[in-house]
């Protein structure tokens, strides 16, 4: 269908459902409610959501009621907006133009007027006080820290040291010891002119490979210049095989002199409960709006049939509002993709026909939306998910495999027509759409996912050949770019792992995946993944392989384009066998590889394995590969030219030709090809559907 034609069903549908409405409920706050006198009319709404909620809850009712917010801020305030088996049949929506010209002028002045009505998670900050060009304000006692604040719908800055890059430190500490996890030896001088407090909340973010983790300073040791942590890494700080992956980076949060130095940018006392921010030079007190994140969940909906939320932001949620213990670990993976319960603005569980239309999620802590256990027909649509913590959103159970799985399953999810970007704010490694544990039946289609640290969209929880219980999903028109953005280290645009029966990734464009350090591949396939098919993808400007895969069997690479690849030394296709079990690894059949490194026996498909005299179980043919400079290429496990190759049985009907890419030259087009290309008139190549959303550029 196209897309226009879908939008105005869609309208006519949202349309033809609110007239058939038999009654309608009206939210407008208000700073002086009526004290009972509400009736959720438009002479007398409701001043809070609350209020709606549980007035429908007296009401018994077969069929939709609908809630219609004052497009203006929803504080929540005090406690999580939770919705159970009383809320069934509910839509909550904006106002019509018209709805909104009814309500009376003298309630319009005690609000923000918005574009459209948002729910948040904060407070409105009103009693800030210029003291010689910082503001501050005493906030709440009940915050202990404050890890985030939002200014005229924007992230500030949580100051910082350096302001823009890293500190590295000289190595860690013996890792026989407990305080490999939680200490380093920094560099001579590095603290000279840093005030640190084992009472503060100054944090040490620590970059490790794929992940990051958060430290509260507990002491340090001038005469062998060592700083420890009140609170441990999940792994060894500095780990030796993984220094060039980490490049032993760090950097601190919450700094006094950080605030001073750098314009929008705050700093929270902890002690005093004081939080200092630093203006821009174009902020005024009077017209400034500043929103202080208070709750960690908006949004709860749990055991809920049939509820509707359409053209509504969800906004402003908290990261460590309660007391903090600074004793455990806060490695940035846990927290945002290993606990049972993420994160999350807003957590669905065991609820069915949970509808999310033109909403938007933004200014997080950790994911955007966590759908759990006993799930399903939940769909997200035609929505933009931004500014995030961690990821956007996150499907399935991420604990490891139970015997309860069977009868938690989640299933029949559909994420269709959304953006998601800049997440990772928090948590780097947070994922754009994360997808686990006990999920069957989910369709990721047609979303722009970009500007994420970690990977777009990841599937599957095993790291083996266990049963992954993630099975028959379908990954199609997405398209995918700048993900990685040269923070962290073994990321991908599309990452797999473990058993993914019926799954399919097809008609997927990705590109510009760059990573701190190698590793960073174009689609990931990870360990033991298996049963996994991949076809009309396009994948180009990657910082290593295209494709790889660490082990797995019977995964299939069909009519896809791999271009633009590693100038490093996996070229554009790498296996990296970690075992020697005789089972077929790969199919890979009718693809272009297009390759435009200047280098002379480049490896173009590079083979490791655990025996140096083993041939790689895979099938290969009917693939056109091509270097722009007319370079040498070489293959496989014995670095074989392209005639050797082929004898050893691999590639026998492929070519080395020119695909004729229309525009070629300028490598910043897609990838349409010419008619009389050598790849579609020999190898009967299928050219692939250009999307929607893509932009050209390099």
């Amino acid at each position: 269908m196209h897309l226009f034609t879908y939008y105005i069903l869609l309208f006519l549908i949202i349309n033809l459902t609110f007239a058939s409405f038999s009654i309608s409920i009206y939210v407008v706050p208000s700073s002086s409610p009526l004290n009972g006198g509400e009736d959720g009319t438009l002479e007398y709404p409701f001043s809070t959501v609350e209020q709606a909620r549980d007035y429908l809850r007296t009401i018994i009712r077969s069929s939709f009621r609908r809630v219609a917010l004052y497009p203006t801020y929803h504080f929540v305030k005090h406690h999580t907006l939770i919705f159970d088996e009383r809320d069934h049949f509910t839509i909550y929506t904006a106002m019509t133009r018209d709805e909104q010209n009814r309500i009376r002028l003298s309630r319009k002045t005690n609000f923000i007027e918005l574009d459209f009505p948002i729910i948040s998670g904060g407070i409105h900050l009103t009693n800030l006080i210029n003291d010689k060009g910082i503001w501050n304000s005493v906030v709440p006692v009940s915050l202990s820290a404050v890890t985030q604040l939002f200014v005229n719908g924007h992230r500030a800055t949580r100051s910082r040291l350096p302001a823009t890059s890293y500190f590295t430190y000289e190595k860690g500490l013996d890792n026989r010891t407990r305080l490999a996890y939680q200490g380093f030896i920094y560099r001579e001088n590095q603290f000279d002119n840093i005030t640190l407090s084992s009472t503060s909340t100054t944090e040490f973010i620590i970059y490790h490979s794929y992940t990051a983790s958060r430290h509260y300073f507990s002491k340090i040791f001038p005469q062998n210049r060592t700083i420890t942590f009140s609170n441990p890494c999940l792994s060894v700080i500095g780990n030796t095989s993984i220094i060039k992956q980490s490049g032993q980076r760090f950097h601190l949060e919450n700094v006094y002199e950080g605030m001073l130095n750098e314009e929008g940018s705050f700093y929270f006392d902890s002690i005093t409960q004081i939080l200092y921010y630093h203006p821009r030079k174009n902020e005024s007190l009077q017209t400034t709006i500043i929103i202080l994140p208070i709750l960690e969940t908006i949004l709860s909906i749990i055991k809920v049939h049939q509820m509707e939320w359409n053209s509504i932001g969800i906004e402003h949620s908290a990261w460590m509002i309660s007391k903090i213990n600074k004793t455990i670990p806060i490695d940035g993976r846990a927290a945002a993709d290993y606990l049972d319960k993420s994160i999350v603005a807003v957590y669905l569980r065991n609820s069915s026909q949970i509808k999310f239309n033109n909403i938007e999620i933004a200014h997080t802590a950790g994911y955007a939306i966590q759908i759990d256990r006993k799930c399903e027909h939940i769909n997200i649509e035609n929505s933009r998910i931004y500014d995030l913590g961690a990821g956007g959103v996150r499907i399935g159970i991420g604990a490891k495999k139970n015997e309860s799985e069977s009868s938690e399953l989640i299933k029949n999810i559909i994420v269709r027509n959304c953006t998601l970007y800049d997440g990772g704010h928090l948590f780097p490694m947070g994922v754009g759409i994360l997808l686990q544990r006990a999920t069957i039946n989910v369709l990721i289609t047609e979303n722009s996912i970009y500007q994420f640290f970690h990977t777009a969209i990841q599937i599957g929880w095993s790291w083996s050949y266990d049963e992954s219980s993630s099975y028959n999903h379908s990954i199609s028109f997405n398209y995918i770019h700048h993900i990685g953005q040269y923070l962290l280290s073994d990321l991908a645009g599309i990452y797999t792992c473990g058993l993914l029966n019926g799954t399919l990734i097809t008609n997927n464009v990705l590109h510009d995946i760059y990573g701190y350090f190698l590793y960073d591949w174009g689609v990931y396939l990870a360990d033991g993944t298996s049963q996994l098919m991949i076809t009309n993808t396009i994948v180009y400007n990657t910082g290593s392989a295209a494709f790889t895969m660490i082990y797995g069997f019977n995964n299939t690479f069909q009519n896809n384009i791999l271009a633009r690849s590693s100038n490093q030394s996996d070229g554009a296709l790498s296996l990296y066998r970690r075992e020697s079990l005789s089972h077929l690894s790969f199919t890979f059949q009718h693809n272009i590889v297009y390759d435009i490194v200047n280098e002379s026996g480049r490896w173009i498909f590079q083979v490791q394995a655990p025996d140096p005299f083993s041939s790689p179980l895979v099938i290969m043919n009917y693939n056109c590969y091509f270097n722009l400079y007319g370079n040498m290429m070489i293959f496989g496990l014995g670095r074989l030219v392209f005639s050797e190759w082929q004898e050893t049985n691999h590639d026998t009907n492929s070519i080395i030709d020119d695909p004729l890419f229309i525009d070629a030259d300028s490598h910043c087009n897609f990838f349409n090809l010419n008619i009389d290309s050598p790849a579609v008139k020999e190898l009967d190549f299928k050219p692939i559907q250009q999307l929607s959303q893509w932009k050209p550029g390099c």
